[in-house]
């Protein structure tokens, strides 16, 4: 069997990182694999709770550069040893046969990158939940198991495809794992999605912490069409649908704009503003009867949430425009740190079981 190189980035990720380890560690099956964990600059405890783990469990902690997550999960690919590359983010906690089952995609020489599922966690918060209900919904629409994009942190590359295609590029805040699925359909590989490959994202709490992620998905799509515009529809995992939704919401919020100049000036703005505001209600039924949808599909009530949260969504998206817009005005270009805000520090886990890690004395552990 061929080895496994698991690439995990961190930066302030105390609150999850034991958990994604363990379950990463927990995916050994008699292949050769190893961890490679990228300490991109935390400020919080990750660093001393990385340490205390790699006294006990098979890890390699290599030290990054504080330039953003694409550069860290660079980093970690040029040191890995195998041909196969599995990417988990420092909140992702991989469920039994994770590993195996993306691996397994590898088979047809063809494919470069597999990605896995996200399912739920009915024990996270409403906006997270309704975040992965949302996100679920959109995978469903997916056919069969080929797709034109692969998102980084639940998925597997094979090395030689990333070195060819030059990895990810280290301008992208988000965005960097659509532009690199675009320059491997571009080179000719194949993208598939495994269904069956699933794990937990634990996604940022709260109505703050979605908006602000929000604004990052945003800014970092912008990136990716001033790279690649053909690509302004989007995709198979964000599709056309859902790309409409900032354009229609910037139109809105130009004629509410519009509407309160012209009231100013004794302006017909009552016109404007009706315009406006039926654009407004049009994306807010859409989102509705796609929460209904999502609502007969999982059976949960979660879904109903989806049009004050997706209109919200839409309005983070337009600031982002709009800042990304004022910075090209100005001359500026776009860095990763303006998409991808870091967490907070976070809060460490309790590492009870340090003392007597089941992966210190297995007798078939395979080496690392």
């Amino acid at each position: 069997m061929e080895g496994v190189s698991f690439v995990v980035p961190v930066h302030n990720g105390a609150a999850w990182i034991r958990d994604v380890l363990e379950a990463i560690l927990a995916q050994a099956d008699g292949r050769p694999i190893e961890v490679v964990v990228v300490d991109d600059g935390s400020c919080d405890e990750s660093a001393d709770i990385l340490r205390r783990l790699a006294e006990r469990w098979p890890l390699r902690i290599i030290a990054g550069e504080g330039r953003g997550a694409a550069a860290a999960i660079n980093t970690g690919v040029r040191a890995a040893r195998f041909p196969l590359i599995c990417q988990v983010d420092q909140d992702v906690v991989v469920q039994a046969g994770w590993m195996q089952r993306l691996v397994a995609e590898f088979a047809d020489p063809a494919v470069a990158a597999a990605q896995g599922y996200y399912v739920s966690d009915p024990r996270a918060t409403l906006c997270a939940r309704a975040m992965s209900l949302d996100l679920e919904q959109r995978y469903a629409a997916i056919p069969g198991r080929e797709t034109d994009q692969v998102c980084t942190g639940n998925a597997a590359y094979r090395a030689e495809a990333l070195r060819q295609v030059g990895l990810f590029d280290e301008a992208f805040g988000y965005g960097y794992d659509n532009d690199l699925s675009y320059r491997l359909v571009q080179a000719g590989y194949r993208l598939t999605f495994c269904r069956t490959a699933r794990s937990v994202h634990r996604w940022r709490e709260g109505l703050a912490g979605y908006v602000v992620q929000q604004y990052g998905f945003g800014y970092g799509r912008i990136d990716l069409v001033a790279k690649h515009p053909g690509r302004f529809h989007g995709d198979s995992v964000s599709r056309a649908g859902m790309m409409s939704h900032p354009v229609l919401m910037s139109i809105a919020v130009a004629g509410l704009a519009l509407a309160a100049a012209m009231a100013a000036i004794g302006g017909p703005w009552r016109v404007v503003a009706a315009g406006a505001a039926a654009v407004i209600a049009a994306l807010a039924i859409e989102r509705g009867a796609a929460g209904i949808a999502a609502l007969r599909r999982f059976g949960t009530l979660t879904p109903l949430v989806f049009p004050a949260l997706h209109l919200a969504r839409d309005l983070a998206w337009v600031t982002a425009i709009a800042m990304w817009l004022a910075r090209r005005l100005c001359g500026r270009p776009s860095k990763p740190s303006h998409s991808m805000r870091p967490r907070a520090a976070s809060a460490p886990q309790e590492l009870p079981a340090l003392d007597a890690p089941a992966y210190a004395s297995a007798p078939n552990r395979p080496a690392m």
